[in-house]
């Protein structure tokens, strides 16, 4: 069977108030003297309890890092993440902060601490060790964080208020001073580190330097300082062979002119265009001096007069001369383009040497940009280092410090422990306690005998022990459980079906939570009234007089059921006489619109013959019923003729559904008629009074129930 839920609010209480309030009350003796008794050993405790006394220091952590300058810090601050500010908690908590704080302040001798208590004075125990010393010692430190704040508290216990606040100060100190350290030791140690790297660093860039000087001289590769590299050495010369072939060009022609202008005196004078000499203009300079004397002498003598052949032989000397002149500039000219010429070949040639060097030297060019790269990042890291070992030289004191003290521990005026005023209460509440619960665990006083005899019986027992007892009183007859009365909703001059939907309207309605918890209080009682078997169980839902009231119980108890998650099915049967076998085919599981359960419906048929039909046993239901928990069978009324004993009487359980008008005793004798005394005790009763409502108007309704408590039924009403 599924695990039966049920609301814990619904059900009753663990135990008996009123009971446990009539023990504390019959034993108040107990539970004052246990009271009594715990407040003098507090009082005990307060007289010889030596006080204790905490001193506080405040330290706060300077997220900010102040700087004096724009250089890098060596170590920088602590940082302001939660994570790095409470490592500064673990930080003072240390071992080597407190063993430092220990031997400064000799706490090894310190009596408060290296006393060794009680059995070590009288020589029971030996002498505590160092180590158990500073154990005691680092007990009396608490270090924590304000919140989330930057501050931490450092505190301090001991049995004297100015010793507690001069340890915990020299904690801040050495605290302090172990910030500052560390930061000098950063530094000392890192001017170190790079003094020793520096020598490295320099001898690697000398190394680098020369290597690309060697590779230099080995290729033949020029700096641009000493002429030029060859390319650049290419770019000259092909400006100068430019310039070359430009001059010969211009030799070439001037050689030209001079060939064309002959030898005769106008060709002279185009000589002296192409190139100016002065032996050139001083012999133009004669023969058109005599060649205007002779001009003059012609008109005034005649052709043989001596002075005109003299000038004539002249000007023949002077032509003469000037022809040798055209002939030397001439041969100057051509000798002029000749050079010309050849420095342009060897310009050329020059050229073409320097190209193929060129072309040569690209895998060396190559390699030459590497070694120059690798010098200058070799340069590079020495200059980083050469800078970074002055900085670090010069922030020597220059780093201010984070942690700072906002509050410095001052002797405390009170003892932070014992504290009467929170002692005694809290004393005088625990012995409360304890008397509670020795006074429950005694018992109540006068606790009566386990007999099952009656009060009657025991007494006359008590007054006459030596008579006979009495003959035993005859039993009860069995009477079925009475589960209580419950008011459901149904509307007013409508059947079943109306009302059984309103019942399930209010049954999930919001606000009708109480009603909730009294049917499943209901199904509680249902399930303690049942015997362990396999599932499923079978329950009877019947009635007396009323069938309206045995199919509202029947509806309430299924939805209960199915609230409580138990898969249930409703078996009802149909209207014809007679509780023949139905015809399997045609009946099906279906879900009733009135109660939303899943139904199945099993026909009664008539035989018309001599041969009777075949009876329906609870077997055949099963047997189409064995995936669910719980058969709900709707019977007809026992006083029916229709009710089947062979076929009803085999349920778990048997619920009859009484109007509120019927008596419980007159029902009683009814069922002892019907029944027998195993079937009466598998058999209940609940009363169901419908509550009319109208459908176009929704009120919550509670139901009026009667719960069983060993047979006595103690009455609750409730309305909504």
């Amino acid at each position: 069977m599924k695990p039966f839920n049920i609301d814990e609010r619904s059900l009753p209480p663990l135990f008996d108030v009123g009971a446990v309030w009539t023990i504390l009350w019959q034993r108040w003796l107990t539970v004052l003297a246990s009271t009594v008794v715990v407040l003098l050993l507090t009082l005990a405790y307060l007289a010889v309890a030596k006080p204790s006394y905490t001193a506080t220091a405040s330290v706060m952590i300077d997220p900010r890092d102040p700087r004096a300058t724009n250089l890098n810090n060596v170590l920088p601050g602590i940082g302001s993440d939660s994570a790095a500010i409470a490592s500064q908690v673990f930080v003072i908590e240390s071992r080597d902060l407190l063993m430092k704080v220990f031997e400064s302040e000799n706490i090894e001798n310190d009596p408060e601490f290296a006393g060794g208590g009680l059995l070590s004075r009288i020589g029971l125990a030996s002498h505590p060790t160092k180590d158990s010393i500073f154990k005691s010692f680092q007990r009396a430190v608490t270090v924590e964080r304000a919140g989330l704040t930057y501050v931490i508290d450092v505190s301090f216990a001991s049995r004297y208020s100015d010793k507690a606040a001069r340890i915990a100060n020299a904690i801040v100190d050495r605290y302090k001073a172990g910030l500052s350290g560390e930061r000098e030791t950063a530094n000392s140690d890192v001017n170190s580190l790079l003094a020793s790297r520096i020598g490295n660093l320099q001898k690697n860039v000398s190394d680098a330097e020369q290597e690309v000087g060697d590779f230099k001289v080995s290729h033949q590769i020029l700096d641009a300082s000493a002429g030029g590299t060859l390319q650049s050495q290419i770019d000259k010369l092909t400006d100068q062979l430019i310039g070359a072939r430009s001059d010969a060009d211009q030799a070439k022609d001037k050689y030209a002119q001079a060939v064309a202008a002959g030898t005769s005196p106008a060709g002279l004078a185009k000589l002296s265009e192409v190139l100016s000499s002065e032996a050139t203009v001083k012999l133009r300079e004669n023969y058109n001096q005599r060649a205007a004397d002779l001009a003059n002498y012609e008109a005034m003598y005649q052709p043989r007069h001596p002075i005109i052949k003299r000038l004539r032989s002249e000007l023949d000397r002077m032509q003469g001369l000037m022809a040798v002149e055209a002939q030397r500039i001439t041969r100057e000219l051509k000798a002029k383009s000749d050079l010309a010429t050849q420095n342009v070949a060897a310009l050329q040639k020059k050229l073409d040497d320097l190209r193929q060097r060129l072309e040569s030297s690209d895998a060396a060019q190559v390699q030459l940009r590497q070694l120059e790269a690798k010098t200058k990042a070799a340069r590079t890291v020495l200059d980083d280092f050469l800078k970074r070992a002055e900085e670090t030289s010069q922030m020597q004191g220059l780093q201010l410090q984070e942690a700072r003290v906002i509050s410095a521990a001052a002797p405390p005026v009170q003892p932070t422990w014992p504290k009467p005023l929170l002692l005694l209460p809290v004393s005088a509440v625990l012995g409360l306690i304890i008397g509670c619960g020795l006074a429950l665990v005694r018992g109540p006083k006068h606790q009566p005998e386990q007999d099952p005899t009656s009060p009657i019986r025991r007494s006359l027992l008590d007054v006459e022990p030596h008579k006979d007892p009495l003959p035993e009183i005859a039993k009860p007859e069995p009477a079925p459980v009475n589960l209580g009365e419950y008011r459901l909703p149904g509307v007013a001059g409508a059947g079943a079906y109306l009302s059984i939907r309103a019942m399930r309207r209010r049954f999930f309605q919001a606000g009708n939570e109480a009603f909730s918890r009294d049917v499943l209080q209901l199904m509680r009682h249902i399930i303690s009234h049942l015997t362990e078997h396999p599932k499923p169980y079978v329950l009877l839902v019947s009635s007396l007089h009323t069938p309206l009231a045995a199919r509202l119980a029947g509806a309430m108890v299924g939805l209960g059921l199915q609230q409580a998650e138990q898969n249930v099915l409703v078996v009802e049967f149909g209207d014809q006489p007679g509780m023949a076998a139905p015809a399997r085919s045609g009946n099906g599981v279906f879900i009733s619109g009135a109660s939303g359960l899943r139904t199945v419906v099993y026909n009664r048929s008539t035989t018309q013959g001599a041969e009777s039909p075949v009876r329906l046993s609870l077997d055949d239901i099963l047997a189409d019923a064995g995936a669910f928990d719980f058969v709900l069978l709707m019977g007809s009324s026992i006083i029916d003729g229709n009710w089947d004993p062979a076929l009803f009487a085999e349920a778990d359980l048997m619920l009859f559904a009484l109007s509120p008008g019927e008596e419980t005793g007159e029902i009683a004798n009814m069922l002892r008629q019907r029944l027998d005394a195993d079937q009466i005790r598998r058999s209940a009763t609940l009363t169901i009074a419908p509550e009319h409502i109208d459908v176009r108007v929704s009120q919550v309704v509670r139901p009026i129930r009667s719960a069983d408590n060993g047979g006595q039924g103690d009455r609750i009403s409730a309305r909504g």
